[in-house]
């Protein structure tokens, strides 16, 4: 099994956007990685996360997945029980379910901003944040 443990961020949100991700497997962090997204929102960051963690997956040929994240928002509407009314999270959202489609199992969670890896996602976000705008 293998655990994707996403963040996003967005300066000004709307704003610079950022999002990472952590692969963990057998409590090892084994691939992490860092993006700058440029103008976007917190959510769209969120989701940016999620979709680049699972094309990760993907690529290293994972069949059972674990998305963790801190965004209540992104997890109950990727688990289907919050509705989604903004056009571009409508595009995300199917985006994610289509990469959902290649695996056997995929599993979104939610968890505090305090979850070890959850923050290292969040300072990485910072760290490609920080060199973006220096």
């Amino acid at each position: 099994m293998l655990y994707a443990y996403t963040d996003g961020a967005s300066r000004g949100n709307p704003g610079p956007g950022a999002a990472a991700y952590l692969l963990v497997k057998d409590g090892k962090v084994i691939e992490k990685r860092g993006f700058y997204l440029g103008y976007c929102t917190n959510n769209e960051a969120e989701y940016t996360a999620v979709l680049r963690a699972l094309e990760a997956a993907r690529r290293l040929g994972e069949s059972e997945v674990v998305v963790v994240s801190d965004s209540r928002l992104v997890i109950s509407q990727l688990n289907g029980l919050w509705a989604i009314r903004n056009p571009r999270m409508v595009k995300l959202n199917e985006q994610v379910k289509s990469l959902v489609s290649s695996f056997s199992s995929v599993t979104f969670e939610n968890v505090r901003r305090d979850d070890p890896f959850v923050a290292a996602a969040d300072s990485i976000c910072n760290e490609v944040l920080d060199m973006e705008q220096a």
